[in-house]
This record gives structure tokens, C-alpha cells and sequence, in this order.
């Protein structure tokens, strides 16, 4: 009885061993099968891993779809680039740009570039004509650097524009005023050795002077500033007159009684040049070329004389407060010395499509280079046998020695491809 007792002990023991030795076999096999599965090339943790960096690599390219989709809607969107303070009962807003600098923005304009003064403020009318804000401290020139109406620049420095007529140094470009808006009715200040300013429309001597010059003054002074048009002047869409026009001493006043400047690039010009001794057919997108002195106010006083835009804004041809103090405020922003460049500044000895040329500063193309421009200013030179009454400004595509502040003559009915103009507006 014993015997088989012990002996059933034994076999029990016996199982119970291989069971045991089944089970460890059994558990190394699946802890193999598991660690492969784990740890293998296409195991959990090398397809865990994968995943992460896979989900990173998504992230990336998420996050440039995204930046790349947020630069494509900039192109087509307005943002608030400044802050309205008020608006006025007439929808003029008064606004300031993200450093508290303040900006007047007209009824029925937007503004689409800039967020500083410094950057240029840029406006546009529902046609897309674009202007630049040119800041002012005052008409008077008595802050001297401590007034209340001081810039601010992006890196915090402090500035002071004066509205005014200017002399600039032809080696460094520094100003000096010589006639500030307040006291343009003082004296008849000569700069240059023959020019003065006009504030008469029309000029006993010939050419046409400012629509209301004491209103432009009056106006940059209760706004801090004005608007310079951001580029040379072209034909407009569907203001292009029908027929043609030349050079045959008159001008095309008579057909441009109606007409309007287009104020942005002329990407539609086709390449038809209007030559000084033949008649040529005017193209939409062409700049504006072949117009004397007179004419070119008729079409600047035009622009915003009727339609929306007209409720909150007047228009003129540049007047030379308007054309030196742009000089000091883009000098002042820091593009040194830019009163002195010319054609080679930007390598410009061809005449360009506005926009093309690379001659932009605070967002304002070409005063130094491709057209001369006509201006109100005007000349009191009395040759015995040719007058030259009226003024250009600026640098030229195809002299060295015409430059941003330069100073040029000719007589009223004088046109040329080589000269063109610009607007300007004020509230």
C-alpha cells in the first residue's frame, strides 16, 4: 500500500515538472514571437516610430501649406494695417499706423500696403489707383525737433517733416528749408537761381499753377499730411480717348477734357512709343507721355472732380511743397540721400513700364529715374528770346544729370516722350 502511495507521489511530481518545462518553452516562444513583433524591422515599435516622424513630416508640410496659403490670401485680402481712432460724418477716417503716427484716410479709399509711415501707407480707389501717404509734422517749421507732431520711425527715433520748399545739398542730399507752407504767401522765395511757386491757376506768364494752394497747405496741416501718387500717370481703361496724338504745339487739351490718369503699373502697355514728330494711337496702360504742362493739370484736376471719390478728396498736379517734402519724408525714413539719385541708381537707362523699373522707396516708384515730371512750380527766367515758364522735377531714363530734386525749365506748350506727370490728393 505504501509502495503505490510513493509511487503515485512520484508520477504527480513527475507531471507537474513537465508541465512546468511545457509552460517555460511555451512562454519563451511567445515572448520570441512577441519580442519580434515589437522589435523587428516592420515590428510595433520601428512602425510606432515611423509613424511619429511620419506625423512630423505631415506637420511640416501642413504648417508650409498653410504659410503658403496664408501669403497667397494676403495678396487678395485687406487687413486693418492701421487703427481707426475716428470717423468722420462723412466716412474720412482718422487712423493711426501701428507706432501711433497719424494717418488721414479719405471716404471711398482702402488702404492696401504699409503698416508704418515708414513702410509708405498705401491707398487705392475702387479702379485700383494707388497713392502713398507722405507724413507732416507741421506747415510752420517752428517745432524745431520738440513739437507734439514728431514721426516715429520703425526703430523708435523721432523725426520732423515740414511742409515746404527745400534747397538740397548736391553731394549728400541734406535740406535746407527755405520756404514752409505757412509763409508761402510771405515773399517770393527764389531757389535754384530762377524758381518760385504759383498760386494762381491760370499764370499771367504762362503754364497753370495750383488748383487752391492755400487749400493744399491748409489741408496737410489740419490732416498731418497728404497723398503723392504712387506712380507716373497712365492711360486709363476705358477713358482712353478715341483717335490719336502728337506733338502739334496745341495739345490734346481738346480731347482730354473728360479724361482721367490711371495711378498703377502699366502692365497692359504693349510697347507703343509716342514719338515727338508723329502721331501715334494711344494705348491702355501706356504712360501718359507727349502732354505739355497745361495739360497735365487738366487731367490731374479731373481725376477726382466728379464720382464718389470726389466727396472726400481733391485732386491737382504735384506742386513743389508736395515734391520737396516727399524728398525729405523718404531722406528721413532712411534712404540716404536719395535726393541725388538718378538713372543709375537702379540702373534704369531705358524707359520702363511703371512698376518694373526697381526705383521704389516707402513705396513710391520712380521720381528718381525713367520720366521728368511736370510740377506747378514754374520758372521766372526772361530770355529775350524764349521764356520758360514751367518746371520739371525728377531724374530721367536717359540723362545722368537729371536727378530726384533737379530742377528743369521749358515753355508751356512743350511736350516730349521723355516727360510725363503724377497726381496728387488731399482731404
Amino acid at each position: 500500500m505504501n509502495k503505490e502511495i510513493n509511487i503515485r507521489k512520484l508520477k504527480e511530481k513527475g507531471i507537474t515538472l513537465v508541465a512546468l518545462v511545457v509552460t517555460m518553452i511555451i512562454l519563451l516562444i511567445l515572448a520570441g514571437v512577441t519580442i519580434n513583433i515589437a522589435l523587428s524591422e516592420n515590428g510595433l515599435f520601428h512602425r510606432a516610430q515611423n509613424s511619429a516622424e511620419r506625423y512630423k513630416v505631415a506637420q511640416t508640410n501642413e504648417q508650409e501649406l498653410l504659410t503658403n496659403l496664408e501669403e497667397e490670401l494676403d495678396k487678395y485680402s485687406i487687413k486693418p494695417l492701421v487703427t481707426t481712432i475716428t470717423t468722420t460724418e462723412h466716412g474720412t477716417i482718422k487712423a493711426q499706423d501701428k507706432l501711433g503716427n497719424p494717418v488721414t484716410v479719405p471716404g471711398a479709399f482702402k488702404v492696401v500696403a504699409g503698416e508704418t509711415v515708414e513702410d509708405g501707407i498705401v491707398i487705392e480707389d475702387a479702379n485700383g489707383n494707388q497713392f502713398v501717404w507722405i507724413p507732416v509734422s507741421n506747415i510752420d517749421g517752428n517745432n524745431d525737433g520738440k513739437g507734439t507732431g514728431l514721426i516715429t520711425k520703425n526703430n523708435g527715433e523721432k523725426v520732423e517733416i515740414t511742409l515746404g520748399r527745400y534747397e538740397f545739398n548736391r553731394s549728400n542730399g541734406n535740406s535746407t528749408l527755405r520756404q514752409s507752407g505757412a509763409n508761402r504767401s510771405s515773399e517770393d522765395i527764389i531757389i535754384d537761381s530762377f524758381y518760385t511757386e504759383s498760386t494762381s491757376e491760370p499764370r499771367t506768364n504762362g503754364g497753370v499753377g495750383a488748383k487752391d494752394l492755400d487749400e493744399f497747405v491748409t489741408s496737410v496741416g489740419k490732416n498731418h499730411g497728404y497723398y503723392l501718387a504712387r506712380y507716373e500717370a497712365s492711360f486709363a481703361s476705358g477713358e482712353t480717348p478715341n483717335g490719336t496724338y502728337g506733338t502739334d504745339g496745341v495739345g490734346i487739351t481738346n480731347i482730354m477734357t473728360n479724361q482721367k490718369p490711371a495711378i498703377k503699373p502699366t502692365k497692359q502697355n504693349d510697347g507703343t512709343v509716342h514719338t515727338n514728330n508723329s502721331t501715334t494711337s494711344i494705348k491702355v496702360g501706356d504712360l501718359w507721355r507727349c502732354i505739355t504742362q497745361e495739360d497735365s493739370t487738366i487731367v490731374c484736376k479731373n481725376m477726382y472732380s466728379s464720382g464718389n471719390e470726389s466727396n472726400y478728396v481733391k485732386s491737382d498736379l504735384v506742386n513743389s511743397y508736395a515734391w520737396d517734402t516727399a524728398i525729405v519724408y523718404i531722406q528721413a525714413m532712411g534712404h540716404n540721400n536719395y535726393a541725388n539719385a538718378n538713372r543709375e541708381t537702379n540702373n534704369n537707362t531705358e524707359l520702363k513700364n511703371t512698376g518694373d523699373t526697381g526705383d521704389e522707396v516707402c513705396h513710391i516708384y520712380d521720381m528718381a529715374g525713367n520720366l521728368m515730371e511736370w510740377i506747378t512750380e514754374y520758372s521766372i527766367y526772361t530770355n529775350d528770346t524764349i521764356k520758360n515758364p514751367c518746371v520739371l522735377r525728377g531724374g530721367h531714363f536717359n540723362w545722368n544729370n537729371r536727378y530726384t530734386y533737379y530742377r528743369d525749365r521749358n515753355f508751356t506748350t512743350y511736350n516730349s516722350t521723355g516727360i510725363g506727370f503724377r497726381p496728387l490728393i488731399y482731404v
